[in-house]
């Protein structure tokens, strides 16, 4: 089988793809910055991994980096005679890649979408439009006008609202960093103006209540899906809106249905995870797509649904099906649950004080706890040397949060 390259194995979730496409047998070349701290390149103590290569930081030099990851593909050719498959986890690696993958051709195998594909999925409010066009329900949105001061228009908004920065990944922020909600006008005022300074014309959009949901999938060179999985966020870190600590594998084929309608409208091929928010049995409006690797994935490999080897065969070209949306809900188990054990403790506090302290929220907490049918997303006895250093960078503040 041919071998694999998966970038940016300081996230905890490459480690998904890692003990996947590992456990079958497939050579793989974890690939990370050279400017990384050594003990935050998670990847690079899995016992899976064959080789160990880095590369320049895309931050300091994107044509460094992209002639880094072609003298990898070299390599592997000339050892193997075989082009390796490409896996590219992080955000700012993607960009890179996109704008120049035609380069990256020659030396791998991958199914990625083009630049102007990912900046639109990245960009809320293009997402928005092509959301629009598919008749994909989305937030009331709105941005400041060109004749129009940030007062005037904390004027006519109703509250609460979220504040959204158009393209927040760009900024290199963590997630709850990417938007801020406001409750009243004073503060729209100074919160809109601080993130316009940042990013130009920040949107502005309805506040959706409700729970989380994603559906994950894997798009083939045909723009077709080749694996679908859902799951519901239970428990985020910083509860007002970070990665999910907590999360339950589910089913919705209303949900499914949109996702599957806004990526083929964008043409999209390879990894994403389309965001949800609402209620399943009512309103339930997208938020935004990840067009990369996401931090739940390895609930979806608990569960039984492999998406990096979903990839893996796509990029191969093996057989695949297309048989409608009931044959992948009935490919993995539902309500399988996951946690990242050492952010969900850290995510107690804050519901406990969002829920005035009610006792209730300290013992559903304790009883998820104490449930051995609770996979850990990190964490694997038959692999554990990743998860020792990243519990070991948290407590020495080095751990890289997605």
């Amino acid at each position: 089988m041919r071998e694999v390259v998966i970038t940016d194995v300081r996230y905890r979730m490459t480690l998904t793809a890692i003990w996947s496409l590992g456990k079958k047998g497939i050579a793989i070349t974890a690939v990370e910055f050279e400017d990384s701290n050594p003990q935050e390149r998670l990847g690079f103590y899995s016992k899976y991994v064959k080789h160990c290569r880095i590369v320049p930081n895309p931050k300091d030099n994107e044509m460094l980096f992209i002639n880094g990851l072609m003298t990898i593909g070299k390599d592997i050719y000339s050892r193997t005679g075989e082009k390796p498959v490409l896996i590219v986890t992080g955000s700012k690696s993607m960009a890179v890649v996109t704008k120049n993958f035609e380069k990256l051709l020659p030396y791998y195998e991958f199914n990625i979408v083009d630049e102007a594909t990912y900046l639109s999925a990245n960009n809320t409010y293009e997402l928005s439009k092509v959301a629009d066009l598919v008749k994909v329900p989305f937030p009331n949105t709105t941005f400041l006008q060109d004749d129009e001061t940030i007062f005037k228009m904390s004027k006519r908004i109703q509250y609460p609202v979220v504040i959204k920065y158009r393209e927040g990944e760009k900024l290199t922020l963590k997630a709850h960093e990417r938007y801020k909600i406001v409750h009243r006008q004073e503060e729209f005022v100074n919160v809109y103006t601080m993130m316009h300074e940042i990013q130009p014309k920040p949107l502005v959009q309805e506040y959706i209540k409700g729970a989380g949901y994603g559906v994950s999938v894997v798009f083939d060179h045909n723009q077709k899906p080749v694996e679908i999985f859902c799951h519901k966020r239970i428990r985020e870190y910083p509860v007002s809106g970070g990665p999910s600590t907590f999360c339950e594998s589910i089913w919705d084929e209303r949900m499914v249905a949109y996702a599957i309608r806004l990526l083929e409208a964008l043409k999209w091929t390879g990894f994403a995870m389309v965001e949800f928010k609402g209620d399943l049995k009512g309103d339930l409006r997208l938020m935004e797509i990840n067009p990369r690797f996401w931090g739940s994935m390895p609930l979806s490999l608990i569960a039984g649904c492999d998406m990096p080897f979903a990839y893996y065969k796509s990029v191969m070209k093996l057989k695949t099906q297309h048989l409608g949306f009931t044959q992948f809900r009935n490919r993995y188990r539902l309500h399988a649950k996951m946690r990242y054990l050492l952010q969900d403790i850290l995510s107690i506090r804050g519901y406990l004080k969002r829920n005035r302290y009610n006792p209730m929220i300290l013992l559903v907490f304790i009883k998820d706890l104490l449930n051995p049918n609770v996979r850990d997303g990190l964490f694997r006895w038959t692999d554990s040397q990743p998860g020792i250093m990243y519990i070991r960078n948290a407590v020495f503040g080095h751990t890289k949060r997605e």
